[in-house]
């Protein structure tokens, strides 16, 4: 059969759809109208919420089965698109890989980036002396952690509902943090509390020189969560040595920090994390805490999996009602290693505007 330019051009575009489809489903163009309410060009990304999954998911894994069916849309992270703060930061990573599903009366966002390194010590105490007593020095503010703001547009009241997933800080105690941001002049604002005004994290405060808690298997443990359930106080006594024949306690006394074993350098986290805190009811945890976050860290891939859930209207008013909306503005920012919202730097970048289409 002879080969004409038209055939030529046909089967080219046929194997670029085979070959690369997520490529034309990730840059679709806007459905309607080409500009917002304020005349601003649409995003051309557009992650459709699938409302078509039989079972929501569960929310213990940032793997469930149900994502794989559920389309994946790429959205970039690139320096020179103007950022919501700051104005000009380069993006890391490049971009991430955005999933939605609407079910059951919830929202769930997976979202996929790239980190090279897994940062999740905000603060912690790190041995200097291994002889006992052990001493240990304090990273305070000096180490920060990974994280995610999820920024929905409010179109009626302005500014944005925030989402802010932190590795140790929120996502160790399965919750992500509510805010809302109003606009570049003004800070973050933490979502109300509810009857409980504890949270999921509690501080590790110095006690001399060493943390006032530690963890019951004392250097043997390696780990960047320190759940309070596990912990022994600086003055928990944790054995002491006995005369066999007489029965009575000698004068040793082992306290986690004269216990052996220690290395140089080694961690004990600067924040304990309260996982009784997340099955607390809505009531008591209040708009600051109603979002569900479940998390995993591929350290082979270098890559970070993380689901975020909320319900769709939860009657709070610092909460965007996205149940009567048929589709919501969103904006990303990735932070690697980075603690201030506000702070300039190359290890932090946003998104440009895209749209969640909800139903």
């Amino acid at each position: 059969m002879k080969t004409t330019r038209k055939t030529r051009i046909g089967a080219i575009a046929i194997a670029v759809l085979l070959l690369c489809p997520f490529a034309f489903v990730c840059t679709k163009k806007g459905r309607d109208n080409p500009l917002d309410p304020h005349g601003q060009p649409l995003s051309t990304v557009r992650v459709i919420a699938d409302t078509t999954v039989n079972q929501p998911p569960a929310m213990d894994t940032a793997d469930e089965q149900v994502w794989a069916g559920v389309d994946s849309f790429l959205v970039e992270m690139q320096s020179g698109i103007p950022k919501l703060m700051p104005p000009e930061a380069s993006g890391i990573p490049i971009n991430v890989y955005v999933q939605a599903i609407n079910k059951a009366g919830k929202l769930y966002v997976r979202l996929q980036w790239t980190d090279i390194t897994f940062d999740a010590y905000p603060e912690a105490f790190e041995v200097s002396d291994t002889t006992p007593p052990i001493e240990f020095s304090q990273e305070a503010g000096i180490l920060d952690e990974d994280q995610v703001y999820v920024m929905f547009a409010d179109a009626i009241a302005g500014g944005y509902d925030v989402w802010n997933w932190r590795v140790l800080t929120t996502g160790a105690g399965g919750l992500a943090k509510g805010y809302t941001f109003q606009d570049a002049a003004t800070e973050l604002t933490a979502d109300a509390l509810g009857s409980v005004t504890d949270s999921v994290t509690v501080k590790n405060p110095p006690h001399g020189l060493q943390p006032t808690y530690a963890h019951r298997d004392t250097s043997g443990f390696d780990y960047y969560i320190l759940y309070t359930t596990d912990t022994v106080s600086w003055d928990s006594i944790l054995f002491a040595t006995v005369d066999t024949v007489t029965g009575i306690i000698d004068s040793t006394v082992y306290f986690f920090w004269n216990t052996t074993g220690w290395s140089m350098g080694q961690r004990i986290p600067g924040w304990l994390i309260d996982s009784s805190f997340a099955s607390l009811s809505d009531a008591q945890r209040g708009s600051r805490w109603d979002i569900r976050a479940v998390s995993v860290y591929d350290d082979v891939a270098s890559r970070y999996r993380v689901v975020l859930c909320r319900q769709l209207s939860t009657g709070y008013s610092d909460d965007i009602a996205l149940a009567d909306m048929d589709s919501v503005k969103v904006k990303v920012g990735i932070y690697d290693d980075q603690e201030d919202f506000r702070t300039g730097s190359s290890n932090r970048g946003y998104s440009d505007d895209f749209w969640i289409i909800l139903k």
